[in-house]
This record gives C-alpha cells, sequence and structure tokens, in this order.
C-alpha cells in the first residue's frame, strides 16, 4: 500500500463489530468513488457474513499490546476506549492521513473524500470541540482544573483526523502513556482526558458537523446545522433504542443492517415514532441556548473551514 493514501478507520471488539460495519457500510454507500480506504482494527478475530465479503472493508488485529488495561476508570468502556491511540503508529507508512470514527457513528452526508485532504495548520490532528464547550467555549474542564491548568479547546475524540507523520514525530502515543503512568487515576475521560492533556489545546478545529455529538440539547439543531457525521455520545445507542427515544431513521439504519447479517443485535422497533421522555427540557434548552449556538455554529461558514483551536 504506497505512502500518501488516506484511510477512515475503526476500532472494536467483537461485541461492537456488527456496529462498526454499519457505520462501514453507510460510508461505503454514500462514497461509491471513495479515494480511501475503510479499515477496521479489532482486538478478536472477526467473522465477517458472506454478504459483505466483497465490500472491499480492510481488516487489522491491533499488533500492539494494550498498555492501558487494568486502570482505574474502565466503566463501559474497558481498556478498548485507548485502541485509537495505537493505530497511528500501527499505520505509519502505509497512510498519510487516517481519519479514525467511533462505532456509535453514522453518516449524513458525503465529503469525506475532501475532509480527508483539509489543512491542519501544522497540527498533528484535527477534531470537534467537545459539546461542553459548544455554547461555553471558555469552559475549563475537569481535566485542566486537576493538572492545574487554564481553560483550552477541548477536543471530543470520538472523529479524529489524524497527520500520521506528525503524531509520530510528535509521540503522541509515547506522551499519553507515560502521562497514563504517573495520573491514571485522574484521567477520567479515557483516552480524551490524555489526548487533551497531552496537546493542551494544540490542535485544528474541525465544524461540528464532522462529529455531531447526538444529545437531549442538541438533536433539534441538528436540522439546522446538517451534519455529515451523527455521533450518538452517551448510553443512548440506536440499535438498542427500545424505548423510541431517537429519530426512526437512525434506529432503521442499524435495524435493517442487522437484520439482514446479524440478527438480533438491534433489537429495535425502527418505524415507532421518537417521543423521548425529556422532550420538553429538550424544548427549554435549546430555546435557552440559540444565540450561543448561533454564534458557535457561525465560527465555521463552511463545512470544510477549520482553524487553529482557540482561534
Amino acid at each position: 500500500m504506497a505512502a500518501g493514501k488516506s484511510a477512515v478507520v475503526m476500532a472494536c471488539d467483537a461485541g461492537y463489530a456488527p456496529y462498526a460495519l454499519t457505520l462501514a457500510d453507510q460510508i461505503a454507500r454514500t462514497h461509491p468513488d471513495r479515494s480511501f480506504d475503510i479499515c477496521i482494527f479489532s482486538t478478536d478475530p472477526l467473522t465477517l457474513p458472506p454478504a459483505l465479503k466483497q465490500a472491499g472493508f480492510l481488516f487489522e488485529t491491533i499488533a500492539l499490546r494494550n498498555p492501558f488495561e487494568g486502570g482505574p476508570h474502565q466503566s463501559r468502556h474497558g481498556s478498548e476506549a485507548y485502541l485509537r491511540l495505537m493505530i497511528p503508529d500501527q499505520m505509519a507508512g502505509r497512510y498519510e492521513r487516517i481519519l479514525y470514527l467511533d462505532c456509535d457513528i453514522l453518516p449524513a452526508g458525503k465529503g469525506l473524500d475532501r475532509l480527508l485532504g483539509i489543512p491542519l495548520h501544522g497540527q498533528a490532528l484535527a477534531a470537534v470541540r467537545d459539546n461542553t464547550q459548544w455554547r461555553t467555549p471558555t469552559r475549563r474542564l475537569p481535566e485542566f482544573r486537576a493538572f492545574g491548568r487554564a481553560a483550552k479547546p477541548y477536543l471530543n475524540s470520538g472523529v479524529l483526523l489524524i497527520d500520521v507523520a506528525a503524531w509520530l514525530e510528535q509521540d503522541i502515543l509515547g506522551q499519553c502513556r507515560a502521562l497514563w503512568s504517573a495520573h491514571a487515576a485522574d484521567l477520567t475521560r479515557h483516552d480524551q482526558s490524555m489526548l487533551n492533556l497531552v496537546l493542551d489545546g494544540k490542535w485544528t478545529e474541525l465544524s461540528p458537523v464532522w462529529n455531531w455529538q447526538y444529545t437531549w440539547s442538541s438533536r433539534f439543531f441538528a436540522d439546522l446545522a446538517e451534519p455529515r457525521l451523527v455521533h450518538f455520545i452517551g448510553k443512548r445507542k440506536p440499535w438498542k433504542d427500545t424505548a423510541n427515544s431517537l429519530p426512526p431513521r437512525y434506529r432503521r439504519a442499524y435495524a435493517d443492517f442487522c437484520a439482514r447479517h446479524f440478527p438480533g443485535a438491534a433489537p429495535v422497533d425502527p418505524d415507532a415514532p421518537a417521543w423521548p421522555a425529556d422532550l420538553g427540557r429538550s424544548f427549554q434548552k435549546h430555546w435557552w441556548s440559540m444565540r450561543s449556538m448561533q454564534r458557535y455554529l457561525a465560527r465555521f461558514p463552511d463545512p470544510f473551514a477549520t482553524r487553529p483551536a482557540g482561534q
């Protein structure tokens, strides 16, 4: 595989494979003439359904030992949350750029080819702010308080556009390992905590359309912003949304794919109308935050606009 190529990558174990493959399939369908590879990394051997064997997806096992196992904040993510930190080192020499995506993301538009080539202003990676800073960009997040640092732009690690050479030159993985060894108990948000502390605000900021963190407080703004990648952060996932709190189109994407390839992996009703229990609170939050969200979205006049974080 020649240097200079790019790839969209995700990482999963066998349990999350149906949802990683849903994402891969959706990307392939929305980008039929793509110039990038789609690669799925796993810690487990994956059995691919026969109908997907011609899809052209690449599969790799994480070759590096996971140095972040057994930490104090395993929670529902476990050590799998740190796998993304090891992918750039394993892909060195094969790709110039990689776009890492969490498995709980669905594409809602095109443009990944162009995104993979945008300028990163000399930084190792580009990302979208965590939604905790969408309305309050100067908020000081707990990691910075714990380490006695001033407030800095704080990225969400669910979507990472990585310049592989710059990542290696800065030894991002090595810096994360050193931080983990000395301060594991303070890294409450896993890889996201480490990346924000290691980068210390030195990263390139992307429009939120590339990581629209879909929550009760952002769901209605999504129709105005027209996100390209929708990220279902938190515990509400479309493939297990039996309470019908998310729009049917998201449940349907997983239900239809899993019905064909992984029966039982998405036990939801894809046609039931969404009626979340917190609907009233959601309307109020959107009303109160209209102006701050308008200011935030106005920072990115088009989906491919970038800026050094903090400017």
